[in-house]
């Protein structure tokens, strides 16, 4: 069974140019989950031919508008468009009641069940979610506001061992997180900024790109994948430059790419 990753959107903070707000979709067997949801996530997803129905599970890693707001749009959409199925939702605490809000006070329903997973720990890491194609395990993150990065396990349905895939983004540079995600086939990290302005990625809580590298480097990962792209910068260069001197199998996210993980 394959496993693909669908890039949605690859900037940080602005929707700016080529590069949306973060969002992604991993299919795993056929089980399509959407990685945050920024404003626009509904676009891209029919942009890249992707079904909105058949999403039925979205984990939000944190709730800056830039990985959030554009939950409320696609859940109102997809009752738009007749949705009867529940929707599984794991984020952090008080996203259900931004979402209640603003449908109470919009005058807008959904009449479908939502059925929360809200977060709320400091410490260690908890399993959120899991069905029979994988289990996705949250761990805190050093950000702004409250934060998660998820890894997500492929149940085994073959004779090779289980893709494994994490996602990280925003955190400042901790080296204790390469614990998270060792050994992962593919390791989804924030790089915001390039090296020169290190001290401004820790002053917002945000790594730079040889920080990632170094990161992925500590954890054995097998490959590297750049995204949360600051939109300064509208090239390559520097950032992957910078994340390869220290982890050689890094490459960066750009939206619309399509990434088959493979052991």
């Amino acid at each position: 069974m394959n496993v693909f990753l669908s890039i949605l959107g690859s900037g940080a903070a602005l929707p700016i140019g080529a590069r949306r707000c973060s969002a992604q979709v991993l299919n795993i067997a056929g089980f399509k989950l959407l990685i945050d949801c920024a404003e626009a996530t509904q676009d891209r997803i029919r942009y890249n031919h992707l079904k909105l129905q058949s999403l039925n599970t979205i984990i939000i890693s944190h709730l800056h508008g830039d990985h959030f707001f554009g939950l409320p749009g696609l859940l109102s959409t997809m009752h738009l468009c007749g949705r009867t199925e529940p929707v599984f939702v794991v984020a952090p605490q008080g996203a259900r009641q931004v979402i209640e809000t603003t449908f109470e006070l919009t005058g807008n329903h959904v009449g479908f069940p939502i059925e929360w997973q809200e977060m709320d720990f400091t410490e260690g890491e908890q399993r959120v979610f899991e069905n029979n194609r994988c289990f996705i395990d949250a761990f805190p993150l050093d950000h702004s506001v409250p934060d998660y990065g998820f890894r997500i396990t492929e149940k085994p349905r073959s004779p090779r061992e289980p893709i494994v895939y994490a996602y990280c983004c925003d955190t400042a540079y901790d080296e204790h997180l390469a614990e998270h995600f060792r050994g992962v086939d593919l390791l989804c990290l924030e790089c915001t900024f390039a090296n020169d302005m290190e001290r401004l990625a820790a002053e917002r809580k945000h790594l730079t790109a040889g920080q990632a590298g170094r990161l992925a480097q500590l954890a054995g990962a097998k490959q590297l994948l750049l995204t949360h792209i600051s939109a300064r910068y509208r090239e390559d260069e520097p950032l992957i430059s910078q994340a390869r001197a220290e982890f050689p199998n890094s490459i960066l996210a750009a939206d619309n790419m399509r990434i088959e993980i493979k052991k």
